[in-house]
Order: structure tokens, then C-alpha cells, then sequence
């Protein structure tokens, strides 16, 4: 129900999830250049057709199949093959300038129209819609989509968990009545209704105001029922997006042509150029660096670059001037558990927030490219985010507030500080976070001895268990953080709502049951978006007062472009390039 990894990974990765292009200063002159362009408008903005956009990457997909695919980057190249109902805006124009968070209709005519307390949702499709194989693509289609997500024994991975529950009735272990198409062949999920080929509407099993959201999802995408090869649909899918994936040889590569049934008059979305994209897997991330470099490969479909290449387009003028650094949606923050010997008290929590180090944990993150200075939940992307807010001030240089720091402690009353433990991974920085927040709390005698886990168990039987939270003894945990979607719903929501404490896998870590952010999750339920990122904004500010989350960077990633690509933008909701906006000059 969200992406999620370590900490420290989340400094590590290449792999681009939710983010921010800074949209709100984009230049609409179309003509941007230089370093961090595409940050600031559009970068070789034209309107030539033709040639072919060359990728790399350094893992194949999880899967092509829209309803088992929750990589970030995945969901990125799902908008060459697949449409939904609603989409993130088409980037690449230079006339446009995009709000976090901003949704547009795709295969609908508008967004969902639903009713007061937003437990029902009406679409009305496009006319003319195709898929690939010809066919028209109907309101059963879509239907058809989502009954797929129901067979989680042949189709998994996805993101259906938001789905089972919310559109069928589950029991009280969160099992869904509707076992999927596979083996219910006479019907289901009698909530989605499709009275004509046209129409469909949703009834919510609850309120749910960020419906459209997940109908921006990869996995609500069309299936026609005749293609549905079940399991193996990840190697044949039947578009219904500008692009058909022609060849495909797992773990090595993937091309994609033009799909001749697919029209712009009816895709407001993406704007093709290419006539061809190709995929090149390449087991040595320095090997995929190189071929960027030498211009064979375009861009990384994944992120950002190496170390290695990472530093030689810093210290060159020429490369750098084809280089962004967007922010990414990904949060590294520290869960203080309320339940822990002294952390119980609210004043020992908010001494930890003031003795962090955070200029050295942005170190140990990357640098001042691998990262910004957070001093809130809400990552920049999503509406709610306060560029002003600050909580806990670590001192001009972010080195920290030791005077703060031992005032709460005295307020808490353990002046001389306190032991606690600290939960952390295997994985990536993660030993060097530990390390950092080690020695920045013992400055203030707070005294932290480090359990590390395997990441594989981390989040769901270890953090993610309130009973051995308990059990072991643990008073901080590092976790890495980012939404699905651009909403507060679907990153902060997700971290206090007393409703989602549960044995295991629990992403309510620290188990807060509050009135006060339980009140404000409910408001944002039936509230229209309009209204919801103020909500957000108050829901952030009373969960950083309880200092039961402390923030502390916002993931960066330094991307690299090969300068025959036009059209070149940044994604608001994933902080890396719309790939199937992008052109090539030379028509290669």
C-alpha cells in the first residue's frame, strides 16, 4: 500500500518514485538550458517526429503487466503502453506550468464526478478509444481490469491493497469476498457497474475523496478479457497507450513501436515524437553510466547516476549542462516510539528532534545533490507542504540545537539524558545513519546502542510489529518514506491513522491513536481536493508537535540527458523525466 525502503536506501537507490520538478517556477518560455533545466521549463522544447529514444536500465521491471507492477520507474514506462481513467498532466509543453498534485482526465472526459460523501464515483469514457488489437475499448474493459487485481494468487505485487477492501466486502482478516475472474468467471465486484459501454461508476465500500488518485494508478489501466493470458500478460500487453511493446527478452531488453489504433485526438495526455523506444538492460550500473556518457544510451529509465559519473558531471561544465538534480518524494525520517522507556514523555521526544545532526545525516544521504534539509513530513510534491515550517530548528548550520535540546531534557526530567535503541537496516547508508544519530544525541547524553535487521523483514514483522516494538525495547527507528500518489492521504495518512494499527505490518509504526489527527484524517475523506492540502498542512503540524516523526531529507536524484533529446520535463508526481513526451533531434 505504498512504496517504501530503508533510509538509507532511499540514498542509494536509482530508482525514481514519487517527486517534485519544482513546478511552480517553471519557465514558459519552452527554451530552458543549462544545469537543472528541466527543472525550470521545458529543455529543447520542438516538434519534430521520428527516430528513436535509446534507454538503459539496470533491472528489468517487477512486471509489465499494469495490474502487478509497483516499481516507481515502471509505473513511469506503463504511460508509453497503458492509459487510465485519469492521469498526471502531459509534461513537455512548454505553454503549461503543473501543480503538485495536479490530476487531468485520459481515457474519461473528466474527472470523476461523485456524491457528497464521496462513496460514489461516476467516469465517463472518451469515443474512439482503441486498443492496439483494434478493438474499441469499453467501460467493461476497465471493469475487467479491476477484477484482475482480485486474483492475487496468479497476479501479485501491484498495488491492489488499495483496492480489495474498498470495493468489496472483506472479512474481518481484510479478505475480499470476490476471489478474481479466474475463478469466479460469471461476474463480480458488483460495486463497479457499467450500464453502458461508456459509463462506470464505483460504490465505495467508504468515503474515499483521493479516488482520483488511484485511477491514476497503473493498474486501473483497460484489459480486453479475450488477451488476458492470467500470469504470463506481462510479456504481451495489449496497449492502449501510444506504444506497443514489440520484442521482449526478460532481464535484456524491450522496444516498443507506434500503436497505428491509437489517436492524439483523443489523448490530451502524451504527446509522441519518437517513432521507436528501446530499453537496454545492462547488469553494471557504471557499464549503463558509460554508455549515457558516450551518447549510445539516451537516458537511465531508472534515475540518477553513480557515484563515479555523478562526480565527473559536477566537475565538467559540458556534462553538467545536461544534468538535473529534482527532488524526489522519498522522505528519510526517524519513527520515536511513544511507548518506550523516557519516550513517553514528549519533551525526551523533542530532544532527540533538536540534537540531530541533520548536516551530517545529509552527508551520509548523498550531499547537498543527494538531498535537501527536511524540517517537515510532506515532501515538496504533495499539497499540504509548508516551505516555512519548521518544528524543530537545528541551528543556522543544521548541526543541531544542543541548548533546546537540553532544555527538554531537563522539561522531560532526565537532564542527564537517557538510553534508548535504535532500529535500523542492512541495507544502503543505513549503518552510517545509525552512526550519525549515535553521535549526535550523545552530545546531549542520550545513549543509543543500534539493532539492526534485514531489510526484507524490516518493515512488516520488525517496525512494522507493535509487539515487538515493545519486546525489543526500541525508541527510534530509521525508516525511508514516499507516496504512491501526490496526496497527504497517501503518505501521511498512512503513518497516523489510528484505524491502521494492526499485529503486523503496520505502517502506523509508532501506533499512534489520536483524536486530534483521527478528526483531521476523517475531514480529508470527504473533503474536495481544493480543500485538503490545508488539512494536510494541520495534520503535518500536529504530528511534528507529538514528535512521534522526525523528518530529516528530502531524497535528490542527479539525472543525465543526452543533448539530441527534446521536449525534455520533468514529472511532478515521480521526479524524473515524462518519457513518452520525449523527441529526438537528429530523427534517428
Amino acid at each position: 500500500m505504498r512504496l517504501l525502503i530503508s533510509a538509507g536506501a532511499v540514498a542509494a537507490t536509482l530508482v525514481a518514485a514519487a517527486g517534485c520538478s519544482a513546478s511552480a517556477d517553471k519557465d514558459k518560455s519552452g527554451d530552458a538550458a543549462g544545469f537543472d533545466a528541466a527543472r525550470k521549463g521545458v529543455v529543447n522544447a520542438s516538434t519534430a517526429t521520428g527516430g528513436t529514444l535509446r534507454l538503459g536500465g539496470t533491472s528489468d521491471c517487477d512486471s509489465w503487466d499494469p495490474a502487478a507492477t509497483y516499481n516507481g520507474f515502471c509505473w513511469n514506462m506503463q504511460r508509453l503502453m497503458t492509459r487510465t481513467l485519469v492521469a498526471s498532466p502531459g509534461y513537455g509543453d512548454p505553454a503549461r506550468t503543473m501543480k503538485a498534485g495536479e490530476l487531468v482526465p485520459d481515457l474519461a472526459t473528466g474527472l470523476g464526478e461523485s456524491n457528497a460523501d464521496k462513496t460514489v464515483w461516476k467516469y465517463k469514457l472518451r469515443t474512439g478509444l482503441k486498443f492496439s488489437s483494434g478493438a474499441a475499448i469499453t467501460s467493461a474493459d476497465i471493469k475487467y481490469g479491476f477484477q484482475r487485481m482480485w486474483a492475487t494468487d496468479v497476479i501479485s505485487g501491484g498495488p491492489a491493497g488499495y483496492f480489495l477492501c474498498l470495493l468489496d466486502t472483506c472479512d474481518a482478516e481484510g479478505n475480499p469476498a470476490y476471489k478474481g475472474p479466474y475463478k469466479d468467471k460469471n461476474g463480480g465486484l458488483r460495486r463497479i457497474e457499467t450500464p453502458d459501454t461508456q459509463t462506470i461508476t464505483f460504490k465505495l465500500t467508504s468515503s474515499f475523496a483521493d479516488f482520483d488518485y488511484l485511477m491514476a494508478l497503473p493498474a486501473t489501466a483497460p484489459v480486453p478479457k479475450a488477451d488476458d493470458s492470467g500470469g504470463t500478460y506481462t510479456r504481451k500487453v495489449t496497449a492502449s497507450g501510444p506504444f506497443v511493446m514489440s520484442e521482449y527478452t526478460p532481464g535484456q531488453s524491450v522496444t516498443w513501436t507506434r500503436n497505428p489504433q491509437w489517436s492524439q485526438d483523443t489523448d490530451e495526455v502524451r504527446k509522441p515524437k519518437v517513432d521507436k523506444i528501446t530499453l537496454t538492460l545492462l547488469s553494471n550500473p557504471d557499464d549503463l553510466d558509460a554508455r549515457l556518457k558516450n551518447g549510445s544510451l539516451d537516458l537511465a529509465a531508472g534515475g540518477g547516476v553513480q557515484p563515479t559519473f555523478q562526480s565527473e558531471i559536477l566537475s565538467s561544465t559540458s556534462l553538467k549542462a545536461n544534468a538535473d538534480n529534482p527532488v524526489s518524494g522519498f522522505v528519510g525520517l526517524f519513527a520515536i516510539f511513544p511507548t518506550a522507556p523516557s519516550l513517553d514523555n514528549v519533551h525526551c521526544r523533542r530532544a532527540i528532534a533538536y540534537a540531530l545532526d541533520k548536516r551530517d545525516l545529509l552527508v551520509q544521504s548523498g550531499g547537498s545533490f543527494g538531498g535537501d534539509f527536511a524540517a517537515t513530513l510532506l515532501p515538496p510534491a504533495v499539497p499540504g507542504h509548508d516551505s516555512k515550517a519548521n518544528a524543530y530548528p537545528s541551528g543556522a548550520d543544521w548541526t543541531g540545537d544542543l541548548d533546546k535540546a537540553k532544555q527538554e531534557l531537563s522539561e522531560c526530567g532526565k537532564p542527564d539524558g537517557f538510553d534508548t535503541v535504535m532500529a535500523y537496516t542492512n541495507s544502503g547508508s543505513d549503518p552510517q545513519i545509525f552512526a550519525s544519530v549515535q553521535a549526535a544525541l550523545k552530545r546531549v547524553g542520550i545513549q543509543v546502542t543500534g539493532k539492526q535487521q534485514d531489510e526484507s523483514v524490516y518493515y512488516g514483522s520488525y517496525i512494522g510489529a507493535p509487539a515487538n516494538v515493545k519486546q525489543q525495547q526500541l525508541g527510534i527507528a530509521a525508516i525511508g518514506w514516499a507516496p504512491d500518489y501526490p496526496s497527504g492521504n497517501g503518505f501521511l495518512s498512512l503513518l497516523v491513522d489510528g484505524a491502521r494499527i494492526q499485529d503486523e505490518g503496520t505502517t502506523n509504526f509508532v501506533s499512534v491513536n489520536d483524536d486530534v489527527l483521527n478528526g483531521l484524517i476523517k475531514r480529508a475523506g470527504t473533503a474536495p481536493l481544493a480543500e485538503q492540502a490545508g488539512i494536510f498542512q494541520e495534520l503535518d503540524k500536529q504530528t511534528m508537535e507529538r514528535a512521534i516523526y522526525i523528518p530529516y531529507f528530502y531524497q535528490k536524484f542527479l539525472l543525465y540527458r543526452n543533448p539530441r533529446v527534446t521536449n525534455v520535463d520533468l514529472r511532478a508526481d515521480l521526479g524524473s523525466y515524462d518519457l513518452v513526451n520525449l523527441g529526438v533531434s537528429d530523427g534517428k
